[in-house]
């Protein structure tokens, strides 16, 4: 399975919390929406609903006008319409009015004296209807009915500004609200920001230790450590053609006791690149310590390999190395082999062992030459 680098890690955290921001002012922006319809639709129609009912008591105040004049004007069907149309809405708002957020105490007084007109009023218009021929009973019931409806025009008035303050603070609350999510908002920004910043810093330094824990700092090659671990889980799937090879410089023991361990130093890192020139992924190179690299081979034949080795020990024993900023010296390397073909169960150690194995014979029949494992002497 592919390890995630660093900036992929960084860029996929920075994505998500940016969905996740995203998400969170959206449901901001939603809920400011739903909140700013819903209270204006509640209040907006609790205020219509007010306002209609005034219109009953501008039409009761009227008749009533009439009926102290005793004008040909008076209408009782008139009334007896405002009385059913109270009588529809009386209920309504007093319904609508405790459903909402008014606190009850404010609208409590003002909602018993509409009950109470509401179930006076139809009793009132059937005296009223008898009262033609008694004008003392008129009289008393013109003052009755002006009761009537002053408390109706002072309740419904009174609710009016009850309704409006309430929708001014409710309002206000939200407005309250929403400036105290967006503050939240703006905290989960700043605090998941330095968060996540502090995280990708860590796994920037976390992947810079990988790096150094599986890098050779002088060569800038891969170590024994990632070989090793890289290695084997190739080695673990099985690949058709493998090859191994560890690289020896011979007798460099002598250019660090001539020249000083920083010609050494410029050697191991002349051989590096030049390895760096002949390999290629996927194909891995790598210092082993000291002296010694190695190479692993993958999806090439037998030939292939063994020219890239030779191609290899060619080039470093025709270059010539400047160390010391003067002192040109002449190196050449042994390489010890280990190559197969076809799918088979091996590990790491075994076919490290067994390039060794050529490798020393490299050695033991005079050094400067490639040794295929099986004593196969190539040159």
């Amino acid at each position: 399975m592919k390890m995630l680098t660093a900036k992929q890690i960084r860029t996929r955290i920075w994505l998500i919390f940016a969905v996740f921001l995203g998400l969170c002012v959206w449901a901001a922006l939603y809920f400011q929406q739903q909140s700013k319809q819903l209270l204006g639709s509640n209040f907006t129609a609790l205020v219509v609903d007010v306002m209609q009912a005034q219109e009953d008591v501008h039409v009761l105040k009227r008749s009533l006008s009439y009926l102290k004049a005793d004008s040909p004007f008076f209408d009782i069907q008139e009334l007896e319409k405002a009385k059913i149309r109270i009588q529809y809405r009386i209920p309504i708002i007093d319904r609508k009015v405790r459903a909402s957020v008014i606190d009850s105490r404010v609208y409590e007084p003002y909602l018993t004296k509409l009950s109470a007109v509401g179930a006076a009023l139809p009793d009132m218009i059937k005296r009223i209807q008898r009262s033609n021929q008694d004008s003392e009973n008129r009289s008393l019931l013109i003052t009755q009915l002006t009761k009537i409806e002053l408390d109706m025009a002072v309740s419904y008035s009174e609710l009016h500004h009850i309704i409006q303050a309430a929708s001014d603070i409710e309002r206000r609350r939200k407005d309250q609200l929403l400036l105290l999510i967006w503050g939240l908002i703006s905290a989960v920004f700043i605090v998941g920001s330095a968060l996540l910043a502090t995280l990708t810093r860590l796994y920037f330094h976390k992947e810079e230790l990988t790096i150094q824990n599986n890098l050779d700092h002088l060569t800038q090659l891969p170590n024994r450590r990632y070989i090793s671990e890289k290695a084997q889980a190739i080695i673990g799937w099985r690949p058709a053609q493998i090859g191994f090879a560890i690289i020896d410089l011979d007798l460099f023991k002598k250019i660090n006791d001539l020249y000083g361990h920083p010609a050494g130093d410029e050697v191991l890192k002349h051989i590096a690149d030049i390895l760096n020139h002949h390999i290629v992924e996927p194909n891995l190179v790598a210092r082993i310590g000291g002296e010694e690299f190695c190479v692993l081979f993958l999806n090439l034949s037998q030939q292939q390999v063994m020219t890239l080795c030779e191609e290899i020990r060619v080039a470093v024993e025709e270059a010539k190395l400047k160390v010391n900023n003067s002192v040109m010296i002449h190196i050449t390397l042994s390489i010890g082999l280990y190559y197969h073909e076809g799918e088979r169960q091996t590990t790491f150690s075994q076919i490290y062992q067994y390039a060794d194995q050529a490798l020393y014979l490299a050695k033991k029949q005079g050094r400067n030459r490639l040794v295929l494992h099986d004593n196969a002497i190539v040159h």
